[in-house]
């Protein structure tokens, strides 16, 4: 056996792989053995051509490994029973459904709570509970947690699944430590929102680890990271130049280039609809699993959006003006009010979400369900882009 204790470590490189250094055993799905030597890199961000190995595909795909999810992942729920108490770790459960399959009468799916501590023999949930797989389950007895035994250390690369790791195998992280430190599951996928540990979400984006890049995965010129500042550059700057240019050249309004005769709000209008498809775009990347390219990609539209906000928007709402309350009985004013109100709001939860997704945010401001602000920070934008619709012909085709 090979030797344990604190010679064996898993490293994870910022935004790169797992470093294994020191003696251990790596095996398949199977418990069949897979060849490694000396330090092994493992890949994280699901896109190898080698699997389980890193290839370096994670510098051209532009792999982002910070976590996302909001609040501790130490944070236990206890469900006592009359003998045992079972503690229960939703933010490290990969859902690998051992718990479920075998206890049904303990681990209650769709029944709240989901676990009833007193559903079958003390002896047969402490089994159980020991192949938790990711540790995010765990026992006491009479108030009492048992004691440790040394084990092997063991990393398992399951089958389109994360990466189990057993034995005295300590993880060296800047974030958040497994509860359980000889029983946890580190993310392979690239798409947890928990990173670097697994929260299932291999199973959403349909995780295949006999393939290089996954579905929805693209690689453009430069690198996504490259490519993402370098176009995002240019769409940026180049926008805030041709509208300061058309400001200073007095050429807000040329009747003979635009149906309207108004120059910005033409160019605006067609930049609106330039933005709701890469944001669409953005949304679809996300459902895929591609992370890396989604925040890229949202990154650059919300700034986008923001920059058409300060340089037109904001200063075209003196058009609709207000003098007294009766003003928004007129159709050319509550619109664009309207238009306004969700747009602002839409602003600051795009802004908000982008700072949190590149990490510039303190963990204290994360929003925690950052999934249903995210939704309906998507459809803020649909509705501020048909609004806009509106108030263009309100204002210059009516």
């Amino acid at each position: 056996m090979p030797e344990t204790s604190n010679h064996t470590t898993i490293e994870v490189v910022k935004n790169g792989p797992y470093l294994i250094r020191g003696p251990s055993r790596l095996c398949d799905s199977r418990g069949e053995a897979v060849p490694a030597r000396g330090t092994v890199a493992l890949c994280r961000c699901g896109n190898s051509s080698k699997k389980p190995f890193c290839d370096g595909t994670h510098a051209k795909t532009g792999f982002d490994g910070t976590r996302l999810a909001a609040g501790p992942t130490d944070n236990a729920l206890q469900h006592q029973g009359k003998r045992i108490t079972i503690h229960d770790n939703r933010a490290l459960c990969a859902h690998a459904g051992v718990c479920t399959d075998n206890l049904p009468g303990v681990f209650r799916l769709g029944q709240e709570p989901w676990i009833e501590a007193d559903g079958a023999d003390a002896e047969a949930i402490v089994a159980l509970i020991e192949r938790c797989p990711s540790g995010a389950l765990s026992y006491s007895i009479d108030g009492l947690h048992p004691a440790s035994e040394p084990r092997e250390p063991l990393v398992t690369v399951s089958k389109n699944g994360p990466y189990f790791v057993s034995g005295d195998l300590p993880l060296k992280a800047d974030d958040n430590q497994p509860t359980c430190a000889g029983r946890y599951a580190l993310c392979r996928c690239g798409a947890s929102k928990n990173k670097p540990f697994c929260d299932g979400t291999h199973w959403a984006i349909g995780f295949d680890e006999s393939r290089g890049l996954q579905a929805g995965v693209w690689t453009p010129p430069l690198g996504v990271r490259r490519f993402s500042l370098v176009f995002g550059g240019l769409l940026l700057a180049g926008t805030a130049a041709a509208i300061l240019g058309i400001e200073a050249a007095g050429k807000w309004s040329v009747r003979e280039l635009t149906r309207s005769g108004a120059l910005i709000p033409e160019l605006n209008f067609a930049l609106e609809i330039l933005l709701l498809a890469g944001l669409t775009f953005g949304y679809w990347l996300a459902k895929r699993g591609n992370i890396a390219a989604h925040r890229y990609n949202q990154t650059i539209w919300v700034l986008l959006n923001a920059v058409l906000v300060t340089l037109i928007m904001a200063g075209g709402m003196e058009n609709a003006a207000l003098e007294s309350a009766a003003d928004l009985a007129r159709i050319g004013n509550w619109v664009p009010w309207l238009h306004a109100t969700i747009g602002a709001a839409t602003v600051i939860a795009g802004l908000w979400l982008v700072l949190q997704m590149n990490g510039l945010l303190p963990q204290w401001l994360h929003v925690r369900g950052w999934k249903t602000m995210m939704r309906l920070t998507f459809a803020g934008y649909w509705a501020v882009a048909l609004l806009g619709i509106a108030v263009y012909y309100v204002w210059f085709l009516r």
